[in-house]
């Protein structure tokens, strides 16, 4: 069956403005969306009970509650959602797609049927999963992310039995933490004074046990990754002592998710020998 709209969104006014960034990330890629602000000239003069009722039982494809505490206290959205879960039992389909802010419970939305939590997701992230439940290439720019114990960047010693202290070592250990697996990759760096004229980005190569990026990773897994420093590079980041330079590391996800380790003072390369 031919549909006029991929999906009709369904909201609280209280919550407008997450709603409104999902619906104008889909329009940017080309979902046909009803969105009660790009059908103002549509509605106008209308019996919005008789459009509604049509749109929702005839021309929509999905229809998306956005569930919350004042979904529930609404008129118009008990409306519009008993409206859907009639035209989900006529048809006996999957039609109703519902994600919630909160754990408001709905009449007749039964609680076997699968939800998406909101409640830490961003707009960008809730666009691209509707995006990928159509089946319609993404091309959804998730903003960066700096969540704390992301990404963790620390020093290691190298050590002999005979020789005592050869080298010295980054450390970068990553945890998804993430509600669901993502494909994570390599890390690279960023140093908060440029080494040369304005480049201030770079990956480290002496890998001392490789991994295959990308990485798949569930909620809850790490890797932790190590990097062996060359003389060339300590003597370049030996010039930045004492001056407060740190060196952050950075790593992406596939889906565009991007997290920052904690910064590490270019001083702490050299605690353990002498900078002379």
């Amino acid at each position: 069956m031919d549909y006029k709209y991929d999906i009709a969104l369904s909201f609280a006014g209280e919550d407008r403005d997450f709603v409104d960034k999902v619906a104008q990330i889909l329009k940017s890629n080309d979902v046909r969306v009803f969105y009660d602000k790009f059908e103002e000239i549509e509605l106008w003069g209308k019996d919005l009970g008789i459009h509604f009722d049509y749109v929702y039982r005839r021309q929509s494809k999905y229809f998306i509650p956005f569930i919350s505490v004042h979904y529930e206290r609404k008129v118009w959205t008990n409306y519009e959602v008993r409206t859907a879960i009639a035209r989900a039992i006529e048809n006996k389909e999957e039609y109703i797609l519902p994600v919630r802010f909160d754990k408001t419970e709905l009449d007749g939305i039964r609680s076997t049927i699968g939800y998406l939590d909101i409640s830490k997701m961003s707009p960008e992230e809730l666009a691209s999963k509707i995006l990928q439940k159509l089946g319609s290439e993404i091309n959804v720019t998730i903003p960066e992310e700096n969540t704390k114990g992301q990404v963790y960047l620390s020093t290691f010693l190298e050590v002999s039995e005979y020789y005592g202290m050869t080298g010295i070592m980054i450390g970068v250990t990553v945890t998804n933490t993430v509600k669901e697996y993502r494909y994570f990759g390599p890390p690279y760096f960023k140093i908060s004074q440029p080494i040369h004229g304005t480049a201030d980005t770079f990956q480290l190569m002496d890998v001392v046990s490789p991994i295959n990026f990308p990485k798949r990773m569930e909620y809850g897994e790490q890797y932790q990754i190590m990097y062996k420093l060359n003389k060339g590079f300590l003597e370049q980041m030996k010039i930045f002592v004492g001056q407060g330079v740190t060196l952050t590391a950075f790593v992406g996800t596939t889906v565009g998710d991007k997290f920052s380790s904690n910064p590490m003072n270019i001083d702490d390369l050299f605690k353990f020998q002498k900078t002379n």
